[in-house]
């Protein structure tokens, strides 16, 4: 590590056990960083994400509180702190099939499994300063591209270059002003292709409830992705709150109303909630993918659901 500036590097240590995060700091302080600060429970740990804006953050998966890779998921959809692209490692007591989808889910960089080996883990902070790989963005995934190998089919999902604060403060290339208007470019690149994704599964849960409800074949999976739609509605319109995309965010609020109107109607939905979830699921298309979709086009698509709806 000596090639690096790493004294100026925010590192943020979370574990319940005193004596693990006494030592660990004592190994990292060895190797020359020197902004280290620890938290002993969940409060304590988004406390320090707060005020601390972490470079890296080092936390056990079994951390007092709730679920640790719940608080990650949260960083990462920018929920918490200033930084949703910080590097986390985390730590776990070993590699179960469960804990270690929970965890892969969350957007964390990398897993170590305890004990924690100093050395392991200054090659990975290594790694994560000269390697660290891309953001994939998907309908429930935001953090470090964990695909091996391309996928042949289905939909594309294109990587997304986010500011690494680790490796520009390691390299002297950390600017705070700059760094900050990078963040929050990435951010918006990142919304941009939630949307996308978003109505990529708006259309791929429709195509499916309609025909269950008209039919009447619902069945557990058939509600189970009515609540999934009122979701994936609620999440496009609060990301595009207050921005330029306005009208994105009012289709996505009034298929978020007429989809709890088919959640609260006990199996037995109106036919025009049911037939307005299809045109809903096409607007979203029309207005998101169209790279010049003109505002009277918009228009007319609200118009429309307007007046079959009444609202």
């Amino acid at each position: 590590m000596a090639k690096y500036q790493i004294e100026n590097i925010s590192i943020l240590i979370a574990d319940s056990n005193r004596q693990l995060r006494s030592s660990l700091k004592g190994v990292l302080h060895h190797y020359g960083f020197r902004k280290i600060t620890d938290a002993y429970d969940i409060e304590s740990f988004e406390d320090a994400i707060r005020a601390h804006s972490p470079d890296l953050i080092l936390c056990d998966v079994n951390l007092k509180g709730e679920q640790v890779c719940e608080v990650i998921h949260r960083l990462r959809h920018n929920h918490l702190g200033q930084n949703p692209f910080a590097a986390v490692i985390l730590f776990i007591d070993e590699a179960g099939e469960e804990i270690v989808r929970q965890a892969s889910r969350a957007g964390l960089d990398d897993l170590q499994i305890k004990p924690v080996v100093a050395q392991k883990i200054i090659d990975r902070v290594k790694f994560l300063i000269e390697k660290r790989k891309p953001f994939v963005v998907t309908t429930d995934y935001i953090g470090p591209d964990r695909r091996k190998e391309a996928r042949q089919e289905g939909q594309e999902v294109p990587l997304v270059t986010v500011p690494n604060t680790l490796a520009l403060k390691a390299t002297g290339d950390f600017e705070p002003n700059k760094t900050q208007r990078q963040i929050a470019n990435a951010v918006w690149s990142v919304n941009a292709q939630k949307i996308e994704r978003h109505v990529f599964q708006v259309k791929y849960l429709v195509d499916r409830i309609v025909p269950a409800f008209k039919t009447g074949q619902v069945t557990k999976e058939s509600a189970e992705m009515v609540q999934r739609l009122m979701n994936v509605g609620q999440d496009i319109s609060k990301r595009l709150k207050n921005s330029d995309y306005a009208h994105v965010s009012t289709l996505a609020a009034t298929l978020v109303t007429v989809t709890k109107a088919i959640w609260q109607s006990g199996g037995q939905p109106k036919n025009k909630d049911l037939d307005l979830l299809p045109e809903l699921a096409t607007a979203l298309c029309t207005t998101v993918n169209a790279e010049n979709t003109e505002n009277t086009t918009v228009s007319e698509i609200q118009s429309s659901i307007k007046q079959v709806y009444g609202k």
